[in-house]
């Protein structure tokens, strides 16, 4: 269970091969498999500062990383202009900026718990498979019993 999409070697088509041969390899074994499909609408605009410096803060990263990647998020502002009148500038407080080469990491990174969800399953955890497509995500779960 990995993050494709984003990252070298783990592009969306390949994480798209690992559902296909899950699907039919539950089926080959007589299976039913329902799906949960996820999209996150506006997933990097939607990012909180706090919660990601604090999972930044979790992981053994050098201080002044932490240090720049944290200005590089809060010492953002846009102003709006209305017949060439530009307003003040207002602080931008969610979102990590599109574009940068360095927002998908910290997308990734914000939302890498989601991987632990399958941990919390207990007895399900051998009938579910969870396959995160850059800021989407599917959850299959599979079964004997069609009900």
């Amino acid at each position: 269970m990995e993050q494709y999409g984003f990252r070298s070697g783990h592009s969306t088509t390949l994480q798209l091969i690992r559902v296909l041969h899950h699907l039919a390899s539950e089926g080959n074994y007589g299976r039913y498999t329902g799906t949960v499909l996820l999209d996150m609408e506006k997933a990097f605009d939607r990012v909180w500062h706090d919660v990601l410096i604090h999972k930044l803060l979790d992981n053994p990263l050098p201080p002044v990383l932490i240090i720049v990647v944290a200005g590089f998020l809060q010492r953002r502002s846009f102003g709006v202009a209305v017949d060439n009148v530009l307003s003040a500038p207002r602080s931008i407080r969610a979102g990590v900026p599109q574009g940068s080469c360095l927002s998908p990491e910290l997308y990734a990174l914000y939302t890498d718990d989601i991987l632990t969800l399958r941990g919390h399953l207990e007895d399900w955890e051998d009938d579910v498979m969870l396959a995160l497509y850059a800021d989407d995500s599917a959850y299959f779960a599979s079964s004997r019993r069609a009900d």
